[in-house]
């Protein structure tokens, strides 16, 4: 098919087409998610195993080896790595880079089925199997909570906030750094227990039983099955004295817990600790769910802090801290500020050479292609970042260098005595082809790198895409479009009949030439 015969003979069609484009681009810069940075996943499962008061040396034996052998055999398997601590296992599994997101979504799903498996030892906490990407170490902001006032105000604060923001659309994740665990201490006499005959056990044992839910089984009756538990659950420090340890006498003799110790509230005083201008602080590290709307998150936990502000405890505040909308924001001005620049200059140089007309017809060409690319973009799932925004930067001079070679074709057939219609056609038909060449050299220069190996290729990948996507968008409206816009568009119909700039210069140039010629060196 000859696209500049079709262009010129359907001008209508394409001028449909053309408002379609880039109503449809708007709306997919709407609706695409903004965030500072394009999650790269690492393709890791860290299987996290706790096991309290076990030294590095048993949990090693005991739990690490069994998972790393339960682990070998998985498939596109790149290597297994374990640390083991005091009181922790920690053993990482990574899988080949080159697998889907579907592809290692069933490898993870595989590795908690097989961690089900292990025969942990009594006494290991329930073990935790989570995968890793770029999101779990950029959170979209964080909310400060400091103050000069107890561990208790801050921590109880902070979690009521966790909660309230954990209920906002596309939050992943509330991590809380610096918080304090909280823990009832239960400080036994040893002058008492020696004088009623009771051991630290009988105590240790009591409260255990106490704080536990023991399933009963089912009861049936005609209409209706009953499920039977016995639920056992101590909260306050109230609870923790009336425990009964044990019965002194057949008349009802009680001895509890009240009685043969002081029971008191306190907060680990070795936990992390953050500060915030110099007072204690609890930080919230909000993360998202993958291709979630940064801006929007921030938005509504901006929302979420201002109602809460208004039932702070006195000496406690919130702040806001890290928030990555910033650095979107700075690069969708960088962006927005070159586009404005480039049509700008572009149309000032086109009008000088080639006069208002041809110079907006080419400028045209810019929200165009960025239209069709943010159609792609979002189809392929991406998100706009500070990687799609700075490849839309990279491309932004290149794009309108075929509008340009066409126009200034069309031209020169025009001062040839074509018409508007034929000297389209003829002067697009003559540069096609190199047109397309300079396109597709352009795009092998970079497709290479959306192959790179590794978490730079991951953290790239975009980059390239978006630069081919733009150039093959550019060419394609370039010499589909631009022939429906010379014969379309008013104006055109007279020449210049006077010189121009260049013709009246060319004689001086001439001769500059042939000076330079004559006095050659060799």
């Amino acid at each position: 098919m000859n696209l500049p015969k079709f262009s010129t003979e359907n001008t209508v069609l394409l001028s449909i087409v053309l408002v379609t484009i880039l109503v449809l681009g708007g709306f997919s810069i709407a609706r695409m998610p903004q965030e500072q940075f394009s999650e790269v996943p690492f393709f890791w499962v860290n299987v996290i195993v706790p096991y309290p008061g076990a030294s590095a040396s048993d949990i090693e034996q005991s739990v690490t080896v069994k998972v790393e052998r339960e682990m070998q055999g998985l498939k596109s398997l790149k290597q297994i790595q374990s640390v083991t601590s005091d009181g922790l296992s920690v053993v990482r599994v990574e899988f080949d880079d080159g697998i889907s997101n579907d592809e290692f979504d069933r490898l993870f799903q595989d590795v908690r089925t097989r961690l089900g498996k292990v025969n942990l030892p009594d006494g290991t906490l329930q073990p935790l199997a989570d995968d890793f990407s770029s999101n779990d170490f950029l959170p979209v902001i964080e909310v400060v909570v400091s103050g000069s006032v107890p561990f208790e105000d801050l921590g109880t604060t902070a979690r009521a906030l966790r909660d309230r923001v954990l209920s906002i659309k596309d939050v992943s994740s509330v991590d809380l750094v610096g918080d304090r665990d909280r823990r009832i201490v239960v400080d036994a006499d040893r002058e008492r227990l020696e004088a009623l005959g009771i051991s630290i056990s009988e105590v240790l044992r009591a409260v255990q039983q106490k704080n536990v839910t023991v399933p009963g089984g089912t009861l049936e009756t005609v209409s209706r099955e009953y499920l039977l538990r016995t639920v056992g659950s101590l909260r306050g420090i109230g609870e923790f004295d009336s425990v009964i340890v044990r019965r002194t006498d057949s008349q009802g003799g009680l001895v509890r817990v009240g009685d043969l110790a002081r029971v008191y509230e306190e907060y680990d005083q070795n936990g992390e600790t953050a500060r915030f201008n110099g007072e204690n602080a609890v930080v919230l590290r909000i993360g998202k769910v993958p291709r979630g709307d940064s801006i929007g998150v921030i938005d509504r936990v901006k929302d979420v802090v201002a109602e809460a502000e208004k039932a702070l405890p006195e000496g406690v505040s919130v702040s806001l801290v890290n928030d990555s909308t910033v650095q979107i924001r700075d690069s969708i001005d960088v962006l927005l500020s070159n586009a404005v620049q480039g049509l700008v200059l572009l149309s000032v140089i086109l009008l000088l050479f080639l006069g208002i007309r041809n110079a907006l017809m080419t400028a045209l060409g810019i929200p165009v292609t960025f239209a069709v690319t943010f159609l792609v973009l979002e189809a392929l799932g991406e998100t706009i970042n500070s990687n799609t925004l700075f490849g839309l930067v990279l491309v932004l001079g290149l794009i309108v260098d075929h509008a340009i070679v066409i126009t200034e074709n069309t031209y020169r057939l025009r001062g040839l005595g074509l018409d508007k219609r034929q000297a389209a056609i003829e002067g697009t038909s003559q540069v096609a082809w190199p047109i397309v060449a300079s396109s597709l050299t352009t795009v092998a220069a970079f497709l290479p790198l959306m192959i790179l190996p590794g978490t730079i290729g991951k953290f790239l990948r975009v980059i390239p895409l978006v630069v081919s996507v733009a150039l093959i968008a550019s060419t394609i409206e370039a010499i589909l479009f631009i022939p429906a816009h010379m014969v379309e568009w008013p104006g055109g119909d007279r020449l210049k009949t006077k010189p121009d700039l260049f013709e009246r210069l060319r004689p001086a140039f001439e001769r500059f030439v042939r000076a330079l010629y004559r006095k050659r060196l060799f």
